[in-house]
C-alpha cells in the first residue's frame, strides 16, 4: 500500500524532536514510578495497581543485562531484514523471549504460582475439575460456580488451556507456553504491517516493540496476553483478502470472527478499524463494491456455519453466552461502584502507560505530518486515525472502567505501529534504541514494583 513519507522528504528535525520529547516524558514517568509517586489507576474510581516494593538492586542488574542484550540486537542494521528477512525475525524472537524471561524473574511470585492461582488466572483450576467437552456443553450452567475471571469471560480461554494441556499438564511449563503463543503475535504483526505498509523495516520495528509492550510484560502469563494473537490473525487474513480478493480468505475471516467472539469479545471494537480501512480501499477503488458485498456474504455464511456446528455438536449458543457475559460486565461496574465520569479520562492515561509512554506520544506524529502535508488518505495516517477512532469508541462505551492496562493489551499492540513508522523513517538504530530503551526501563520498573498478576 505504500508509506506516508519517503526518507528524502521526511522532516527529520520534527521526527527527532518528537522522539526526544517522548523519551523525556517516558523518563519522567519512570522516575515517578521509581519514587512510588505515580498512581496507576484512580483511588476515587476504586481501582489502583498497588506498589509491592521499592525497586530492588537485583532488578537494576537485570535491566542492565536486558538492555545490553537488546542493544546488541538493535545494533544490527535495520535494512538487513530486506535480505535476511526470517533470520532477522528469528533473532529478535529469541532475544525477546530471553529478555522477557529475565524481566519477569523480578516478580515476587513465580509463573507457576500466577498460572494456577484463581486470583490471577482462574482458567487453570476449572480444567482440572471438568473435561473440555463437559465444560463446553454445560458452560452457561457451570459458569456461576467458576472462579471470577473464568466466570466473567467467554469459554475460549478455558478451551485454550485445555488445548495447551494436550502438550503438557505440568503447571511449571504451561505458563511458558502461554508466553510462546503470545509472542507468535509478533510474527503476525510483522506480516500485517509488511503487507499494509509495503515496508519490512516498519514491520520489523513493530515486531520488536510488540515483544516489549509494557502491559503485555506486566501480565504474563495471564491469558489476556494471548488475545492479540487472535485479532492479529484476523488482521493478516483481512489484508491478504484485500490484496488478493480471494473468496477463501473471506471464508476464513468468518471463521476467525467466530473464534474472536468465542475467545474474547472486547476486540470486536476493532471492527471500526477494519471498517475504516476497508472504506478507504473502496473509496480508492482498490476493491470493487460487488466483490466486497459478495465476500461479506461469504464471511457471514462461514461464521454462521461454525455457529451451527458448535450448537449441533455441543449445544453451545455463542450469542446467548455473549449476552450473559456482557450483562455481567455491566453489573460489575455497578457493584464495584466505578463511576463513568472518572474512568472515561483516566482510562486513557492508564492505556498510554500500558502501551509505552514514548510510543503514546509518537502515535500522533504520522497524523500530524499527514495533516501538514494534506495527505490524510495515506496508509499510515489512515491506520493511525482508525486506531484513534477505536480507542475513543472503546473508552466512551464505558464497559471497561479501570484495569485497562490488562484489558486493552490487544489495542496497545496495534499502537506500536506509528512509533515503529517514526523509527523507520529516521532509518536510525539510535532512534530504535531510544524507544526500546525507555520501554525496557518502564518494563523493569513496573514488573518489579507494581502489583499486576498477583495470586
Amino acid at each position: 500500500m505504500g508509506t506516508l513519507l519517503k526518507p528524502a522528504d521526511a522532516s527529520h528535525r520534527f521526527l527527532w524532536a518528537s522522539l526526544l520529547v517522548g523519551s523525556i516524558l517516558s523518563v519522567v514517568i519512570s522516575y515517578r514510578v521509581a519514587t512510588l509517586s505515580f498512581v496507576l489507576g484512580s483511588n476515587e474510581g476504586r481501582w489502583v495497581h498497588e506498589y509491592l516494593q521499592r525497586f530492588p538492586r537485583r532488578s537494576l542488574e537485570v535491566l542492565v543485562v536486558v538492555c545490553v542484550m537488546c542493544g546488541a540486537a538493535a545494533a544490527l542494521r535495520l535494512g538487513l531484514v530486506r535480505r535476511y528477512e526470517w533470520q532477522v525475525v528469528a533473532v529478535w524472537l529469541l532475544v525477546g523471549f530471553a529478555a522477557q524471561g529475565l524481566l519477569r524473574s523480578q516478580t515476587r511470585y513465580t509463573f507457576e504460582q500466577m498460572f494456577v492461582s484463581d486470583g490471577s488466572n482462574s482458567f487453570y483450576s476449572p480444567t482440572q475439575r471438568y473435561r473440555a467437552a463437559v465444560m463446553l456443553r454445560n458452560f452457561d450452567r457451570l459458569r456461576p460456580g467458576l472462579p471470577t475471571h473464568a466466570r466473567a469471560n467467554m469459554p475460549g480461554k478455558l478451551m485454550f488451556v485445555y488445548a495447551l494441556e494436550r502438550f503438557t499438564r505440568n503447571p511449571k511449563v504451561l505458563p511458558w507456553l502461554v508466553v510462546g503463543v503470545s509472542n507468535l503475535g509478533a510474527v503476525l504483526l510483522y506480516i500485517f504491517v509488511k503487507d499494509f505498509c509495503a515496508d519490512r523495516v516498519v514491520a520489523l520495528v513493530s515486531l520488536i516493540l510488540y515483544l516489549f509492550v509494557p502491559a503485555k510484560l506486566y501480565f504474563f502469563p495471564v491469558l489476556n496476553t494471548v488475545t492479540p494473537v487472535v485479532i492479529l490473525l484476523f488482521a493478516c487474513l483481512w489484508i491478504r483478502w484485500l490484496h488478493t480478493r480471494q473468496v477463501a480468505y473471506a471464508a476464513a475471516l468468518g471463521m476467525i470472527f467466530y473464534l474472536l467472539v468465542f475467545f474474547e469479545p472486547l476486540p470486536l471494537v476493532m471492527g471500526l478499524f477494519f471498517a475504516g480501512l476497508t472504506g478507504r480501499a473502496l473509496w480508492k477503488r482498490e476493491i470493487p463494491w460487488q466483490t466486497f458485498l459478495t465476500h461479506t456474504g461469504v464471511a457471514m455464511l462461514s461464521c454462521l456455519a461454525v455457529y451451527a456446528t458448535m450448537f449441533a455438536w455441543f449445544g453451545f449458543d455463542l450469542i446467548a453466552t455473549f449476552r450473559h457475559v456482557l450483562a455481567g460486565a455491566v453489573q460489575f461496574n455497578v457493584e464495584a461502584r466505578r463511576p463513568y465520569s472518572i474512568w472515561v479520562s483516566r482510562n486513557l492515561i492508564d492505556f498510554a502507560f500500558g502501551m509505552g509512554v514514548c510510543q503514546a506520544l509518537l502515535f500522533f506524529v504520522p497524523v500530524g505530518v499527514a495533516v501538514w502535508r494534506g495527505r490524510l488518505d495515506e496508509p499510515i495516517a489512515s491506520l493511525s486515525l482508525a486506531l484513534a477512532a477505536v480507542l475513543l469508541a472503546t473508552d466512551l462505551l464505558g464497559v471497561n472502567r479501570g484495569e485497562v492496562v490488562r484489558l486493552w493489551i490487544f489495542l496497545a499492540c496495534f499502537f506500536q505501529i506509528p512509533a515503529a513508522f517514526v523509527c523507520a523513517q529516521l532509518n536510525s538504530r539510535i532512534a530504535l534504541m531510544i524507544v526500546l530503551g525507555t520501554t525496557l526501563v518502564q518494563d523493569a520498573l513496573g514488573t518489579a514494583m507494581l502489583g499486576f498478576a498477583t495470586p
